[in-house]
């Protein structure tokens, strides 16, 4: 059985070094495969380190690199393989995010490590120590490092970079293992080269690859795939054809020395081949990483914190606005949605005449920091720990007016006053005020993100009253008290102590 997955196949080279000590492991994971028990989903936490320059130029943002787990959960759901952020990590360093070769930059990303996630570093570029260009998209290092390192363009990109480095992450060679060449200074050497092989490969042994140690040439009836090539039967051989000719469509006829046609797996993840209309993980390559994955060596990984996958899968519906809508008012606008499924947080981004980024478990925020007579654009996205979905969100956009919702009074209510303020934490709130009659009254205290910490619906009678609110689950800080009314919205800043 192969695992097919709609994009396109593996544009820029990695530079994982598959050393000596890289296959033994991979070799140990293939043998004890052969008794991998019943077959069911890994979940495992990602922590994603975005790497910036010292003055926090350079990087990806959260949401960026959030909206691409969907992509990677997708390409791995079908050997079900989940991934989930167990956190994200900003880094300032220049250094770090240009040249991750020198020792000061291993040392930092060392120092950064979630001890029990697997890490991923991204970085503006990949430099070699004297600032020549690598000509990697990302590589996996492991030993004591054991992380994946990675250009910020590359997560969700049709080159399957970060699927590829977490196939090495979990042990996987490259199907083409040995014919890399020389990839030192952005070198493109390496692959098959017809007028230095020949129609027929007669060699018993590749050498020259900077990422491999010389290795036994594959040969297509398999009699020598546990040996030779990247160790997995069920994936034929691979002599570089897809590097060399930068193409997902075997362009040569090629036998091996025992004269069997060669029939390689160009659209595979761990090739090197471009622009295939599918890509594949094969049984093989699946059982190698789950073995890896069940290993002493990915303890650290089996936290058993996620055991379901729950993948956003909808995007968000906004009721309100609607599209054109004007409002009269600027410091007082309603964004409302529907509740999606699995959702367990909402971002919403305003642009247009501002930029403004929330965050709230609720479906609904209430936005006051809004211009006059200004055009904006607001979308919602749902997250959960395996990201957000991968459809895309739909803006509205809406206009502001010139009014103000803020008043200290309203036809029917006056003289009113709110104390003590501050408040300390426990105290009670007292608004007291004057109504020329009874009125029906919603009483808002938003925190400073727009959460709705505190909603009573309530009716103020006529006359001179008090009205009391608990402040014993508000933790120290600014609020904002909105007592709002058919007549228009009072509002004032409180302070919890």
């Amino acid at each position: 059985m192969i695992f097919s997955i709609n994009s396109y196949a593996q544009k820029m080279r990695c530079s994982t070094d598959q050393d000596t000590e890289f296959m033994k492991r991979l070799q140990r994971n293939v043998d004890n495969s052969f008794t991998q028990k019943a077959k069911v989903a890994r979940f495992v936490p990602v922590e994603l380190h975005l790497v910036a320059d010292n003055d926090g130029s350079l990087t990806l943002t959260e949401d960026e690199i959030i909206s691409k787990m969907c992509i990677l959960n997708n390409r791995y759901a079908d050997i079900e393989m989940h991934f989930y952020i167990a956190g994200i990590n900003k880094i300032f360093n220049t250094t770090l995010n240009h040249r991750q070769g020198l020792a000061s930059s291993r040392t930092l990303m060392r120092n950064n490590k979630n001890e029990d996630a697997m890490n991923i570093f991204l970085v503006n570029e990949i430099l070699q120590n004297d600032f020549e260009p690598s000509g990697a998209a990302g590589y996996y290092t492991g030993g004591g490092n054991d992380f994946i390192v990675m250009l910020q363009s590359t997560p969700g990109d049709d080159g399957y970079t970060m699927e590829h480095e977490i196939g090495h992450h979990f042990s996987l060679a490259h199907t083409h293992f040995g014919w890399e060449g020389d990839i030192s200074q952005g070198s493109s050497s390496g692959g098959y080269n017809p007028l230095i092989h020949g129609d027929t490969v007669t060699i018993e042994i590749i050498t020259g690859s900077t990422q491999a140690p010389p290795t036994e040439v594959e040969l297509m009836d398999g009699s020598n795939c546990t040996t030779a090539g990247d160790r997995i039967c069920d994936t034929p051989p691979d002599y570089g054809f897809g590097q060399a000719c930068s193409c997902c469509t075997m362009r040569w006829d090629v036998w091996d020395r025992n004269g069997d046609m060669i029939i390689p797996m160009l659209d595979n993840i761990m090739s090197y081949s471009q622009n295939c209309p599918e890509n594949f993980f094969t049984d093989g390559q699946r059982d190698a990483m789950f073995e890896d994955f069940d290993s002493p060596l990915r303890s650290h990984l089996r936290t058993g914190e996620v055991t379901e996958y729950t993948p956003i899968t909808e995007e968000v519906t906004i009721t309100s606005p609607q599209v054109a809508d004007k409002f009269d008012s600027f410091d007082g606008v309603l964004i409302e949605w529907d509740a999606v499924l699995n959702a367990e947080t909402y971002v919403v981004n305003i642009s247009g005449g501002q930029q403004l980024r929330y965050e709230t478990s609720d479906t609904e925020m209430y936005i006051e920091e809004l211009e006059p007579s200004s055009l904006y654009f607001v979308d919602v996205k749902a997250y959960n720990k395996f990201g957000t979905g991968c459809q895309n969100s739909i803006r509205v956009f809406f206009e502001t007016g010139t009014g103000s919702t803020s008043t200290n009074e309203t036809e029917s209510i006056n003289d009113i006053n709110i104390y003590p303020n501050p408040v300390k934490n426990a105290e009670d709130l007292v608004i007291d005020y004057n109504s020329d009659k009874n009125i029906v009254s919603k009483i808002r205290l938003h925190n400073l993100q727009g959460k709705v910490v505190e909603l009573i619906n309530t009716t103020f009678a006529a006359g001179n009253n008090k009205f009391k609110i608990n402040t014993s689950a508000l933790i120290s800080g600014l609020y904002i008290l909105e007592i709002e009314t058919e007549e228009g919205i009072i509002s004032e800043k409180i302070i919890v102590e």
